[in-house]
């Protein structure tokens, strides 16, 4: 009997893979979803037209995190079409304009939960640009879908009041958290190392963070929430649980430790649950109800 839902979706377990782990070629996420058998993946966030990486380096390690700057790199609308994978996917969209995430979320299997990104820090002009749009851009895509919509938002200062205004316009969750902008600098060269200037960092170093915004956020709304943000082991997944998230994401995790770490959060998860008797949805919110 499966025991997990979000918006809708059957899950075998809370956790799922965030986006931008896994590329958006049917080859790459079928050989994933085989092997390692994911209850979900979100994808790497579509655009309506393909999208070139930023000139490298686009990733690198800054002490137990990464910064990357890939600036939101994918095959545009119709990789989106021709996407077939035998696991079950959450869509990212992103996009300039609320018409141009109307029509991608057009685009998307009916049933599929969408997951709107207006928290990428890497693409001038979206992502992060245009969260205070969060109203529009989530009025459209409902007029566009009866999908589930979750809204990704990053540690801003109103990220609060940013997450009601999607949920009054009609979002049914959110993802919290995408990454914190900043910037390396190469002492020699006397410039920054990322080729565009900044990037999104993520990783352990997150984590509390993450844990503060999902928080505050559940305090406030009691709505679903997908956790993201250092999830290394077990017990950073059941500490974002604790705060209110009913699924979590690992992300930085897989590129650092590899897949296996997948199955390894997920033993240990429920020997944690054996342990103490109880099941994952007493978590959800237990520490700031």
């Amino acid at each position: 009997m499966l025991l997990y839902e979000l918006l809708g979706m059957e899950l075998e377990d809370p956790f799922i893979v965030a986006s931008g782990i896994i590329p958006n070629h049917g080859s790459s996420m079928r050989e994933f979803c085989i092997q390692y058998r994911p209850s979900a993946i979100t994808t790497k966030s579509f655009t309506l037209s393909p999208l070139d990486p930023h000139p490298p380096p686009t990733v690198i390690k800054v002490g137990e995190c990464y910064m990357n700057a890939v600036g939101l790199a994918n095959p545009g609308k119709d990789g989106l079409r021709s996407l077939d994978v035998p696991c079950k996917l959450i869509y990212s969209l992103a996009g300039s304009s609320p018409e141009e995430f109307g029509e991608l979320a057009s685009l998307v299997p009916k049933g599929s939960p969408i997951e709107l990104n207006l928290s990428s820090p890497n693409r001038r002009g979206m992502g992060d640009s245009i969260a205070p749009m969060v109203r529009e851009v989530v009025r459209e895509v409902r007029s566009h879908t009866d999908n589930g919509i979750l809204v990704k938002f990053g540690p801003r200062d109103d990220v609060v009041k940013l997450a009601g205004r999607a949920l009054e316009a009609g979002a049914n969750g959110l993802t919290l958290i995408n990454t914190l902008k900043g910037m390396a600098i190469d002492v020699w060269e006397g410039k920054p190392i990322l080729t565009y200037g900044t990037g999104g960092i993520s990783g352990k170093c997150i984590h509390q963070l993450a844990v503060r915004v999902v928080g505050e956020v559940y305090r406030e709304y009691g709505t679903e929430i997908v956790g993201v943000g250092g999830i290394y082991g077990w017990a950073d997944a059941v500490e974002l649980m604790l705060a209110g998230a009913k699924v979590v994401a690992v992300g930085t995790a897989i590129i650092d430790r590899g897949p296996t770490v997948l199955n390894e959060i997920r033993e240990d998860f429920h020997r944690f649950l054996e342990e103490k008797g109880i099941n994952a949805t007493e978590l959800v919110g237990a520490a700031v109800r």
